[in-house]
C-alpha cells in the first residue's frame, strides 16, 4: 500500500498552503521529494552562484543552502502553479554537463525573470545533474553507493511526471552556449543538437502535452543583453508558439528511433515506457485543453484529431484551439475524430475562433455533430461570417455549425 501522505503539522507548513499544493497536484511529486529522490535546486542559490562565476557540481558535493525542502516548495506554493521547474538542456560533455557555466549562467537569467512575478517568490529547479545522485568522478571509479543508485533509479521513473505535470515549468535551453566547441569534444561526447537528442526530445514531448503553453518556456530565444522581467521573458521565450501537438505514444517512438542517445541501448526503452505512462497519466485526467496562440494549421490539427480519436482523454470538457491557422481540412480532421466512438465523450466547449476555417470545415463539423459526435457538446449560435461582431468561441465561424 502507499505510504499515507505527510500532514501539515508533520512538515511544519500551513494548512492552507498544503491544501493548495495538493490541489494543483504536487501530491504526484512527493513520493521522490519525500524519499531524497529527487531534491530541486532553490532558484535564488543558482542565480548567486552563477553570478559569482561558478560551475554547478554534481548533486552529492553541493552545500545544504543550494537545496529548497519539501517543506519550503509547499510554503512557495502560489495560486496557479506549482513553484517547480524542470531544466531540459543538451549535456556538453560526456562526464560534466557545463564544464564552464555558461549554461548555469544563461538559467539564472531567465529564473531572475520568473522570481520578478509577484506570484512567485521562490521556485525549486530539478537540474539533473545536481537534482539526481550522480556518479561522483566515474573515471576514476568513484560511483554512486548502492543506496543512491536505487533512488537514481525511483527520480527516473518520475521524470515524465515532473515534466508532463501540468502545473510544473518546464525551461528549455533550445540551443548551445556561446564559445562552445563541438569539434573539440572527447570521444564519446554526443555533440546532437537540442532537437535530435533522445533526452532533450522525450522531455520537450512530455511539456507538450496538456500543459499551458506559458509554463513551457524556450529559453534558447533569450536575445542577449536583455535584462528580462517575467512578462517579457514569457513573451520572447513563447514567439512563433514553440510547441507542437501531442504525440501518440506509437507516434512518439517512431520518432524516436532517429535521435540521438549517449546510451541508447538502456534509455531507448525506458523514455519510451516513461512516455507511454505519462501520456496515460495527463491525458487521462486532463478535463481542460489549453493550445490557442501556437502557430497551428492543418497538419498540427490533424495530429492532434489522432490523439482525440485514441479515446486518450475521457476526461476533456474544454478544448481550446483558437487564435491557430486551422483550415478546412483541420477542421475536418478534428470532425472526423470527434465522431469515433469513445472520443472526448465529455467534451462541452470546442474553442476555434479566429482561424482559417470556412464553410467546408464548419459543415463537416455541424454534420458530425448531427450524428451525435461529442454528444455533450454546446453549440451556440454563431453571428454571420462578415458581422461586425466578435467572431464566436464555440465551434466555429458560420451560422451553419449549430448543432440543429
Amino acid at each position: 500500500p502507499a505510504a499515507a501522505l505527510p500532514s501539515a503539522p508533520d512538515l511544519g507548513v500551513s494548512e492552507e498552503k498544503l491544501e493548495l499544493w495538493r490541489e494543483l497536484g504536487g501530491g504526484d511529486l512527493e513520493p521522490v521529494l519525500a524519499s531524497g529522490a529527487v531534491a530541486v535546486l532553490d532558484a535564488q542559490w543558482v542565480i548567486r552562484h552563477a553570478e559569482a562565476g561558478g560551475v554547478l557540481t554534481h548533486r552529492q558535493a553541493l552545500p545544504k543552502e543550494a537545496f529548497l525542502s519539501f517543506a519550503d516548495l509547499v510554503e512557495a506554493t502560489g495560486k496557479y502553479c506549482l513553484p517547480v521547474a524542470a531544466l531540459s538542456y543538451p549535456w556538453l560533455t560526456k562526464d560534466h554537463p557545463d564544464p564552464r557555466g555558461a549554461n548555469l549562467s544563461r538559467v539564472a537569467r531567465a529564473l531572475k525573470a520568473l522570481l520578478s512575478h509577484i506570484d512567485i517568490p521562490r521556485l525549486g529547479v530539478f537540474w539533473d545533474f545536481g537534482s539526481l545522485h550522480q556518479h561522483p568522478d566515474p573515471a576514476n571509479g568513484v560511483l554512486r553507493t548502492e543506496e543512491q543508485n536505487a533512488l537514481f533509479k525511483q527520480g527516473l521513473s518520475c521524470l515524465g511526471t515532473l515534466y508532463s505535470h501540468p502545473k510544473t515549468w518546464v525551461l528549455r535551453l533550445t540551443s548551445f552556449p556561446d564559445g562552445h566547441k563541438k569539434k573539440k569534444m572527447p570521444k564519446g561526447t554526443n555533440v546532437a543538437k537540442y532537437f535530435d537528442r533522445g533526452w532533450c526530445f522525450t522531455e520537450q514531448s512530455w511539456a507538450g502535452l496538456t500543459k499551458a503553453g506559458h509554463l513551457s518556456l524556450d529559453l534558447g530565444k533569450m536575445r542577449d543583453g536583455v535584462e528580462y522581467d517575467y512578462w517579457s521573458l514569457r513573451d520572447d521565450c513563447t514567439q512563433d508558439g514553440g510547441r507542437r501537438p501531442p504525440l501518440l505514444p506509437s507516434a512518439f517512438a517512431a520518432e524516436l528511433e532517429k535521435k540521438s542517445f549517449t546510451n541508447g541501448k538502456d534509455d531507448k526503452p525506458l523514455v519510451k515506457r516513461l512516455y507511454e505512462a505519462a501520456f496515460e497519466e495527463q491525458f487521462g485526467k486532463a478535463t481542460v485543453l489549453k493550445y490557442t496562440n501556437l502557430g497551428w494549421g492543418d497538419a498540427e490539427a490533424a495530429q492532434l484529431a489522432e490523439v482525440l480519436a485514441s479515446g486518450a482523454a475521457p476526461r476533456l470538457d474544454t478544448l481550446s484551439l483558437g487564435n491557430n491557422k486551422i483550415g478546412d481540412e483541420g477542421c475536418k480532421a478534428l470532425a472526423a475524430a470527434l465522431g469515433k466512438e469513445g472520443a472526448a465523450p465529455r467534451l462541452e466547449y470546442l474553442y476555434l475562433d479566429n482561424n482559417e476555417i470556412g464553410d467546408e470545415g464548419c459543415k463537416a463539423l455541424a454534420a458530425a455533430l448531427k450524428e451525435g459526435a461529442a454528444p455533450s457538446l454546446k453549440a451556440r449560435d454563431a453571428p454571420p461570417r462578415h458581422s461586425p461582431l466578435p467572431r464566436p468561441m464555440l465551434i466555429a465561424p458560420p451560422l451553419a455549425c449549430r448543432r440543429s
